[in-house]
């Protein structure tokens, strides 16, 4: 870290392959931190919280919410038909005429990572794809075999002044996750047909359609750890203030290893996303094993129904807005960073001063946006909106919250029109309610 910070005061130029952040700097690690055991079942798309809603597997509520997510802001809802124009461009055939390319494996991935770097992702690693990171079926049924051997994961932030500027959870919220979606779409579906182009198998994975599990592979490319956010993945420079496009490719490639940067005992101890969530959706206890991954099992009904229908705000991404990790991420943070890493004492300390600094306050000079809503067709200004600031004083819930968990057996089939409705939650008994 040290001789990083004197190469910037030198100025001393990083090649484009590395990117702007030290991700070279994390320790490596031939298994993810955390335990992915050989019982990791594949999922059909029709699994997805998210289309489970779109089914009406959560009610006709919650069924009649889903086509308002995106349209209900105006900014969000344009990003997302720009990323719809691009989903021709996935996939296709290679030329059949190979381009000249070198055989050394490592300028192969250098050039790809360059290339993703120029394109405007953040933050680019390269793993293999295991069996398991491949959905099962598609939306209709159809079986999806695993293909492509190699994934080029590319993270693009999703801005922090703004995030810094917001509640999390307020009218802005939906439009931070489609700048990272539209970023990684152009990054993934211009480096899909650059190797079509040159005579290789590829297909791009964003967020309107993806055959591949990002979580995993954000892990198996070295750039994050998963934290107790539950199912989500943090960058140690960008936290989980990013969104991750795929682009798989059978052509041969350099890897990378995972990270390991102290997160898993870090998130032991802090409870932040845990205290500040407003559905209580991410667990203030330990980790548990779920569908073959030992994690913090967040409630993914709960926050689904709650980004779906937030009456206050489009969307929701409190978590990342207060995590100890949504920095800036370039050198005044760099000593926290280097404390978190490499002294787990420190960890207490660290998640102390953060609150007592107000980091996820909201910074107000910073806001640029006009709150609206779509309401039937019109945009208007919007009855209410959320401005949360920081909940120092809340405390862990004692057994009032009861978190069901979906795995396997419960998943709908791969292609069920009809609503497959979920199980009622258990509720918790009288006294647990006190």
């Amino acid at each position: 870290m040290l001789a990083t910070l004197r190469q910037r005061i030198r100025g001393k130029k990083r090649p484009q392959h590395m990117g702007k952040f030290p991700m070279e700097m994390m320790k490596r690690v031939p298994e993810t931190t955390t335990l992915i055991t050989d019982q990791v079942p594949r999922l059909p798309k029709r699994a997805n919280f998210f289309m489970r809603a779109f089914h009406g597997d959560m009610g006709p509520k919650m069924k009649a919410q889903f086509p308002h997510f995106v349209t209900k802001y105006p900014l969000s809802n344009v990003m997302r038909k720009i990323i719809a124009t691009q989903l021709p461009n996935h996939k296709g055939e290679p030329n059949p005429e190979k381009a000249p390319i070198p055989e050394d494996l490592q300028e192969r991935s250098n050039h790809l990572k360059s290339l993703s770097y120029f394109m405007g992702a953040d933050i680019v690693g390269i793993c293999e794809v295991p069996d398991y990171a491949w959905y099962s079926h598609q939306m209709d049924g159809t079986p999806i075999e695993p293909k492509h051997k190699y994934a080029i994961v590319m993270l693009c932030d999703q801005g922090f002044e703004t995030t810094a500027a917001a509640s999390g959870d307020d009218w802005v919220s939906n439009s931070q996750s489609m700048r990272g979606y539209l970023r990684g779409s152009i990054a993934a579906t211009t480096l899909t047909n650059y190797l079509l182009e040159l005579g290789q198998e590829a297909q791009a994975h964003t967020n309107l359609d993806s055959d591949v599990l990002h979580i995993p592979l954000i892990m198996l490319a070295g750039l994050g750890e998963l934290s107790r956010i539950g199912e989500v993945v943090l960058n140690p420079f960008l936290g989980p203030r990013f969104k991750c496009s795929i682009v798989t490719t059978n052509m041969d490639l350099a890897v990378d290893q995972p990270i390991d940067f102290n997160l898993q005992k870090f998130c032991q101890s802090c409870m932040k996303c845990a205290r500040e969530c407003p559905v209580s959706a991410i667990p203030w206890g330990d980790k548990v094993m779920f569908n073959g991954y030992e994690m913090w099992k967040p409630d993914v009904e709960a926050c689904t129904k709650y980004r779906l229908q937030n009456p206050a705000g489009s969307g929701c991404g409190r978590c990342i807005k207060v995590c100890h990790f949504s920095k800036e991420g370039l050198l005044q943070h760099r000593w926290a960073l280097w404390l978190a890493i490499n002294v787990t004492a420190s960890h207490k300390f660290l998640i102390w001063l953060d609150d007592a600094l107000g980091y996820g306050n909201q910074v107000r000079e910073w806001r640029w946006w006009w709150d609206l809503v779509n309401f039937k067709g019109k945009y208007q200004v919007p009855k209410k909106t959320n401005d949360r600031e920081l909940r120092l004083n809340r405390v862990a819930p004692e057994r009032s919250k009861k978190v069901t968990f979906y795995g396997i057996n419960e998943a709908p089939p791969p292609h069920s029109p009809d609503p497959v409705l979920l199980r009622p939650k258990r509720q918790p008994r009288k006294k647990e309610q006190a």
